[in-house]
């Protein structure tokens, strides 16, 4: 946002907010009035909070919760001290109208991160600590995709976003998007707690999905059908981000997962290139997606970060490695070894003691015959039929499967991959 875009913003936090104090001025009364009654002295909640660039400044809200205390003299647990008239401030976000007093301090704006608490500054990652390049909000873009329900990775990526894409017309859609999520609530707590749980950076025990193309829709679909919860998309699309990609929030670049060593993920792209790079880059704990409609025989073994898709049929003693694809409909018979990154494509079909060499690709339909050896890197086209060895790096087509001609297109070589 440009010098006048700020000045721009100023003026409208500064004018809202003051219009707002006047007319809502009942209202702040009447809750004030209650507040007193209901929860006692003191009627406001006065706490250091950071601002722009982690500068501390005292944020003003309406209390919520009682000052009860254990014989230590510490405080309760939030679900001790929380009361149903607290609670309901909370959900109509009456609590946050002081804070319109923090606005015309310029301490805050109205649209922008939410004010955490100081203890955490030392935990931001480097991407994380941008929320505070910008002045914090009383409502802000994580606000209206989630709230408090969002996990806290999430909810630091929303707000980058917000950072990097921030203009007065999306502060305008997100005030708009307040109001609704004002008379309609939601996400005020996180499952479990009754505001949010501590941020320690403590990884999301949900999946996040790398990659938002075709592909990913069938492992998202996987990983849902299996009861699984994935809560994030990656992508390095910039269209894509902030968006929701199949109901799930696309959070920001792939290389984000820097900043979340362990995250449970699954890469759902189907470039086995790609994947073996992505795989080799990033620290995080890869798991399996497995179609409730596949067969996976009880001696057979899935590696880390495969996809056996709807369908798909994995027999005894078969061995599938890491970050494989068994896409819909293929079918892997006993004793077959698929090396890690490889892709089968729908509807493939492998005989008995077929092996597939690393980040080598089967198209659409194609069938490797009994025995046969497929070495790393190859392509076997759409509709093949393999009979004999095929070379490390090679492209076979056709019934029987030959080696592609030197000469012909990279566009014919290409088998069709899903």
């Amino acid at each position: 946002m440009n010098r006048v875009g700020q000045m721009t913003k100023r003026s409208f936090d500064f004018c809202t907010a003051a219009v707002a104090l006047v007319v809502l001025s009942p209202v702040i009364a009447v809750v004030a009035l209650l507040v007193r009654v209901f929860l006692g002295a003191p009627v406001f909640f006065v706490q250091e909070r950071p601002g722009k660039d982690g500068r501390l400044f005292r944020m003003i809200k309406f209390r919520t919760m009682k000052n009860a205390v254990d014989r230590q003299g510490n405080p309760l647990p939030d679900e001790k001290r929380m009361t149903k008239f607290g609670s309901f401030l909370r959900k109509a976000s009456l609590d946050e109208l002081p804070e319109l007093i923090n606005v015309l301090r310029g301490e805050m704006s109205l649209v922008g991160p939410r004010p955490l608490l100081p203890q955490y500054l030392n935990l931001y990652t480097p991407t994380q600590a941008r929320r505070h390049d910008v002045l914090p909000g009383v409502t802000g873009w994580a606000q209206i995709n989630g709230r408090n329900a969002l996990p806290w990775d999430e909810k630091f990526a929303l707000d980058v976003w917000y950072v990097e894409n921030r203009s007065f017309w999306l502060d305008l859609t997100i005030l708009f998007r307040t109001v609704q999520k004002v008379i309609l609530p939601s996400g005020v707590s996180q499952d479990g707690h009754v505001t949010m749980q501590a941020f320690d950076r403590v990884t999301s025990s949900r999946i996040a999905l790398v990659g938002a193309g075709g592909h990913a829709k069938v492992v998202l679909d996987t990983l849902q059908a299996a009861g699984k919860t994935v809560d994030r998309v990656y992508d390095d699309n910039p269209d894509l981000q902030g968006k929701d990609f199949c109901g799930v929030p696309v959070v920001g670049p792939i290389d984000q997962l820097q900043e979340c060593p362990g995250q449970k993920a699954i890469i759902a792209i189907g470039d086995c290139s790609k994947r073996r790079e992505l795989a080799e880059t990033y620290n995080c704990q890869w798991i399996s997606a497995i179609h409730p409609t596949a067969y996976v025989a009880e001696t057979a073994s899935v590696g880390a970060g495969s996809l056996i898709a709807a369908g798909a049929v994995v027999q005894a003693a078969a061995i599938v490695g890491d970050h494989v694809i068994v896409n819909t409909g293929a079918t892997v018979d006993h004793d077959c070894r698929i090396e890690d990154f490889a892709h089968l494509c729908p509807g493939t079909n492998l005989g008995g003691n077929v092996t597939v060499g690393s980040e080598t690709m089967c198209g659409l339909g194609s069938r490797l015959l009994p025995g046969v050896t497929v070495g790393t890197g190859a392509m076997v086209g759409a509709g093949s039929v393999v009979n004999r060895p095929v070379a490390d790096g090679s492209t076979v087509l056709g019934i029987p499967a030959r080696p592609v001609p030197i000469g012909l297109s990279k566009k014919s070589q290409a088998p069709k991959a899903a």
